[in-house]
């Protein structure tokens, strides 16, 4: 009977070492500042060095004001800030506390992050999740690429969060359903980078300036006085001949503006108060007649219309019989010739 518990003891104690021996190693550290302790699966605590592998389910807690870079073996980079509590599985990882960048170059293999309530399904892309444990409140930002985020009891309702959004899952806030992604702006992202000490290169780049004419150099403008006019002037042509159409006017327009002088003429001013001082000189044309008027010569007088004739003797006739017949009537005529008489 000891015999065969001796056995059996030494038989455990040979499967234990020989399943420390063989821990499957699932990330290594390359970046460390301040103080971040290891617990292994066997409960074991340790700081943790550059260099070290950390074995699957070993858990990674970052002292206040530190922080940590790891890298596991399908090109996922994890970045902890200080007050984070990571724990490392085979192709995924849990967030207990914290805040945690990852930064993943994988296109082949799913990876997932998971909290007390969210999923993150994840390939290729960066983001940042954080997980309150006050309130288990947890928030996934999408720096580049794109994430699945959904409840971690009911996967099937989830969103796609894309680059430049994030999505909340609160468990008091619509039964703990992902919140619709919503944008974020440049500098909320910059906020919540501030923590890390690597940042990606497209953030450490300056912010692009306002777009300018490519043709026009700005330049700083010069302080202005109160009250002061000032006068812009440019050369620059419109985009319309600025080109091969400027070219084209040029070929066309070659002749040049000649000036002729023009010949003197009398000026005459028509008024009182003028006084002549060169006599005047008549037109030696004829004044023009109206149409209506023709000129009668021998030639006309000769081939005047019968009508002309006619009209002439009727004026004579009617001359005549004006002188013959009385002004007045006889008494009347008597009347005046006494009243003259006097």
């Amino acid at each position: 009977m000891k015999t065969s518990l001796t056995k059996l003891s030494s038989s455990f104690l040979l499967l234990s070492f020989s399943l420390a021996v063989y821990a499957k190693p699932v990330a290594q550290v390359t970046e460390l500042n301040g103080t971040v302790f290891v617990v292994t699966p066997e409960g074991k605590t340790s700081a943790l060095k550059v260099n070290q592998h950390i074995e699957e389910k070993s858990e990674v807690m970052v002292e206040e004001g530190a922080s940590v870079t790891l890298n596991d073996y399908f090109d996922a980079t994890y970045h902890m800030t200080g007050g984070s509590h990571l724990k490392f599985f085979n192709k995924s990882v849990q967030l207990k506390k914290g805040k945690t960048w990852i930064q993943s170059v994988n296109a082949r293999h799913p990876l997932a992050l998971t909290t007390a309530n969210a999923a993150v399904d994840f390939w290729k892309g960066e983001f940042i999740t954080t997980f309150d444990q006050a309130t288990s409140r947890s928030q996934v930002l999408v720096v580049n690429g794109e994430v699945e985020v959904s409840n971690v009891l009911d996967k099937n309702m989830k969103y796609t969060v894309a680059a430049g959004t994030f999505s909340l899952i609160d468990p008091e806030v619509e039964n703990g359903i992902p919140r619709t992604p919503t944008k974020v702006g440049l500098a909320s992202l910059n906020k919540a980078l501030s923590e890390f000490k690597q940042l990606p290169e497209k953030i450490k780049a300056e912010e692009p300036q306002a777009r300018s004419i490519a043709s026009v150099e700005e330049k700083a403008p010069a302080p202005v006085k109160k009250g002061e006019i000032i006068f812009i002037s440019t050369n620059r042509l419109p985009a319309s001949v600025s080109g091969s159409a400027h070219k084209y006017y040029k070929q066309k327009v070659t002749t040049k503006k000649v000036v002729v002088d023009a010949a003197p003429v009398p000026i005459r001013i028509f008024g009182t108060s003028y006084q002549k001082t060169e006599p005047y000189v008549a037109p030696t044309e004829a004044p023009r007649q109206p149409a209506s008027i023709q000129s009668v010569g021998p030639e006309t007088s000769k081939k005047m219309p019968q009508t002309s004739v006619l009209n002439q003797e009727f004026g004579d006739s009617l001359k005549k019989h004006t002188a013959e017949q009385p002004k007045y009537s006889k008494e009347l005529e008597k009347l005046i010739d006494d009243l003259k008489s006097y």
